[in-house]
């Protein structure tokens, strides 16, 4: 038998190290004094330890250590299968993380966090005071004080009005909690938090926003920051925040010359870009690859998100498709060029509630039956 001095030695190990061993049930002695406590060890201990020593060293930790000497070498073997996948996973994700480092280096705007990963894990903190409608009033250096809108600066901003929902809801391209407003890019798939603090001045309560979205379209740092007035404290639902709304409600009228299916062929940004030689649209897929037409004021467009296509049903009347949900009214147009019937529709994206702006237009092509 060996002391337990001994086996430190030979094993190269402290002696503390070994009665911690001891204690958790990894290298037990096999024989302990009872007057004096001195652990005594079989000389087969000796590999044990080497074996600890080896298996710490594949990254195993004591609790897997102990678990891995209680079993046979048939499991044993499952266990070594089984960390070896767990050390591909982990240099999979150390390389992922040298890759933001990098990208980190390289554009700074990567800071930013990723939209569909990241979206549905933010939670939400309430903030009671900023529920409501704000208005913009101008643009302030980060390093002066708020003295009154005459010392602002007006920018042309989309965001002319922000509206806080309760619960933090979303509103076109943007949501909030306490502190934060993030406004999603979805062409550049990130979320820009932007940190906002309110303030009362002569009786009217503002927030000060520092707008990354600016500093994401510029290589410079932001230097300015918004300032929005308090308009009222209303609970407002998103269909109210809607600047713009089309009657929806028309009366069917029918029009035969629609009846039937059509596929995409083209995006373009007007009108008078229409043309059976050329296309203005490079990029493939379509969002929208499809229309299909029926009796009694029904249609469907066809989506492709991804390779995964779906069908979403509309109303229509002559010469508009009916959007009831977001109360959209979008316009088509028929025309024959070279025997071939196309048909051109408005594309009213998200952005139309909040800025009256047609997107653009799909150009549709008759499918031969």
């Amino acid at each position: 038998m060996l002391k337990i001095g001994e086996l430190s030695k030979v094993c190269n190990v402290s002696v503390q190290t070994l009665r911690y061993y001891d204690r958790i049930g990894i290298l037990c002695a096999d024989y302990v004094e009872e007057s004096t406590g001195y652990r005594y060890y079989h000389p087969e201990k000796v590999k044990i330890y080497q074996q600890i020593e080896q298996l710490k060293q594949l990254d195993f930790s004591l609790d897997e250590i102990r678990a891995f000497l209680d079993v046979p070498q048939t499991e044993q073997c499952r266990m070594y299968q089984s960390k070896k996948e767990e050390i591909w996973d982990s240099i999979g994700k150390k390389r992922e993380i040298i890759k933001k480092i990098d990208r980190l280096c390289e554009n700074p705007k990567a800071r930013y966090l990723p939209l569909s990963s990241q979206i549905l894990n933010i939670e939400f903190e309430n903030d009671a005071r900023v529920i409501g409608k704000w208005e913009y009033c101008g643009n302030l250096t980060p390093s002066e004080e708020f003295s009154g809108t005459e010392q602002l600066t007006q920018l042309e901003v989309s965001q002319k009005e922000l509206f806080f929902l309760p619960g933090g809801g979303h509103v076109w391209m943007y949501f909030w909690t306490k502190g934060i407003v993030y406004y999603g890019l979805h062409e550049f798939n990130v979320i820009v938090p932007n940190h906002y603090r309110i303030f009362s001045f002569q009786g009217e309560t503002y927030m000060k926003i520092e707008w990354m979205v600016d500093s994401f379209f510029n290589t410079k740092p932001n230097d300015t920051v918004r300032i929005y007035r308090q308009v009222d404290r209303h609970a407002y639902s998103e269909r109210e925040t809607y600047a713009y709304r089309d009657p929806v409600d028309l009366a069917y009228s029918a029009d035969e010359r629609v009846i039937g299916e059509w596929e995409t062929v083209d995006v373009i940004d007007n009108l008078s870009e229409f043309s059976v030689d050329s296309k203005r649209w490079k990029k493939t897929p379509f969002w929208i690859v499809g229309l299909k037409f029926f009796e009694r004021g029904l249609c469907y467009k066809t989506y492709n998100t991804n390779g995964n296509r779906y069908d979403k049903g509309f109303k229509y009347t002559a010469g508009i498709l009916l959007d009831e949900q977001p109360e959209r009214a979008e316009h088509y147009y028929l025309r024959t060029e070279q025997d071939v019937d196309f048909l051109i529709l408005e594309h009213k994206s998200a952005d139309y509630s909040y800025l009256g702006k047609v997107f653009c237009y799909y150009v549709f092509r008759r499918k031969k039956q």
